[in-house]
C-alpha cells in the first residue's frame, strides 16, 4: 500500500482534538469527535494493508499481523498501567485496561480513573482481533459490496442502539463504534478517487462544529452528533488523500509518529492533581521515553527479525525507522 503522508497529519489533528477535549471540555465540548476520526483512519489503514497483502501474496499472514499489533499496543499500555499501579491505582481499574476490555467495563459502570481513556484502545484491539478473520473470508471481487453492506448495517445499528441501548453502550461499545471503522474500511476497498467537488471544507467544519456545546457531553445531540462527526471524518479522509501540503508538515508527521504515547500518557497527567503546564511537560517526557525505550526498539526488533527470517544468509544492514501507525 502506497503511504499517504497526509493521513498521518490527519492523525495528529485527531489526537489534538482529543487532548483539547480532555484538557477543557468547556472550550472544546465535542473534542471527542477526534475518536470517530481515529476510527475512520484506523479502518482505512488496516483494511488497505490487509487488502494489499492478500492481493500481493494470495494469503494473509495472521501471525505477523497479530504480532505487529500486539507489539504496537500492549507494551506501551503495560508501562502506563505499571506506572499507575506503583503510585497506588487499584488493580480493579488497571485490569480492564490491560485486559483490553475497558470499553465494556465502562458500560458496566466501573470507574477506571486515570485509565478511563483506554476504552478507545480496547475498541481498536477488539477490531484488530476480529476484522482480519472476516476480511480474509470475503472474496476479492465482492469486497466493495460486502464491506459497504457492513458499513450500512453498522450505521443503522447505531441509530437503533441510540433508541434502545444505554448512552454508555452507544458511546463505548465496539458494535456501535463499528460504523466509523467500517466506513474507513469501505473507503479502503472502494478506492480513493479525487472528489468531483472540493471537500477541503470538511476538516474546518469538523473542527468548528466541535466547539458547539450542543454536541458536547451534556448537549442534546451528543449521540446523534456522532453521525455528523462520522460523515465529516470520511470526507476529511478523502481530503487528506489528495495530499494537502499542510497535512504533510514535518511537525505534524512527527507528532503522528508518537501519537499513541501522547494518547496514553496525556490523560494520566491531565487527570492528576498537578498544574496544566506540569502535565504538559510530563506528557512530553513520558511520550518520548515510551517511544525511544519501548515502542521504537520493539518495532525495530520485530522488523529485523522478520527480515532475517525472509532473507537467510544475506548480510543485513540496519533498517530505517519503521512506521508504527498502521
Amino acid at each position: 500500500m502506497e503511504r499517504i503522508l497526509a493521513l498521518d497529519g490527519l492523525r495528529t489533528v485527531a489526537i489534538a482534538m482529543v487532548v483539547a477535549y480532555h484538557v477543557d471540555k468547556s472550550l472544546v465540548p465535542a473534542g471527542h469527535w477526534g475518536v470517530p476520526l481515529f476510527f475512520v483512519l484506523s479502518g482505512f489503514v488496516i483494511t488497505a494493508s490487509l487488502s494489499a497483502e492478500i492481493d500481493r501474496t494470495g494469503r494473509l499472514d495472521l501471525g505477523t499481523f497479530y504480532r505487529k499489533r500486539l507489539l504496537r499496543i500492549v507494551p506501551a499500555l503495560a508501562v502506563v498501567c505499571a506506572a499507575l499501579l506503583v503510585v497506588g491505582t487499584a488493580w480493579s481499574q488497571v485490569q480492564p485496561a490491560i485486559g483490553l476490555y475497558a470499553n465494556y467495563a465502562r458500560v458496566e459502570g466501573i470507574s477506571l480513573g486515570r485509565l478511563t481513556h483506554t476504552w478507545f484502545v480496547a475498541v481498536i484491539a477488539q477490531f484488530y482481533l476480529v476484522w482480519p478473520l472476516v476480511f480474509a473470508a470475503i472474496p476479492a471481487r465482492r469486497r466493495t459490496q460486502v464491506i459497504g453492506g457492513l458499513a450500512v448495517v453498522a450505521i443503522v445499528w447505531r441509530v437503533v442502539a441510540i433508541e434502545i441501548m444505554s448512552p454508555g453502550w452507544v458511546y463505548n461499545a465496539t458494535d456501535t463504534n463499528a460504523a466509523a471503522l467500517f466506513v474507513g474500511a469501505f473507503l479502503a476497498v472502494a478506492g480513493l478517487r479525487a472528489p468531483r467537488v472540493s471537500v477541503a471544507w470538511s476538516l474546518p467544519a469538523l473542527l468548528g462544529l466541535m466547539l458547539l456545546p450542543v454536541f458536547g457531553d451534556s448537549g442534546d445531540l451528543v449521540l446523534w452528533g456522532g453521525f455528523v462527526a462520522l460523515a465529516l471524518s470520511a470526507l476529511a479522509l478523502l481530503y487528506a488523500s489528495t495530499g494537502p501540503a499542510w497535512l504533510e508538515n514535518r511537525i505534524l508527521l512527527r507528532i503522528a509518529e508518537v501519537s499513541f504515547g501522547i494518547f496514553l500518557w496525556h490523560y494520566v497527567f491531565v487527570r492528576s492533581d498537578i498544574p496544566l503546564w506540569v502535565a504538559a511537560i510530563a506528557t512530553a517526557a513520558a511520550t518520548a521515553a515510551s517511544w525511544w525505550l519501548v515502542e521504537r526498539p520493539l518495532v525495530r526488533w520485530d522488523t529485523e527479525r522478520r527480515r532475517r527470517r525472509s532473507e537467510p544468509g544475506r548480510l543485513l544492514l540496519p533498517s530505517p525507522t519503521p512506521s508504527v501507525v498502521d
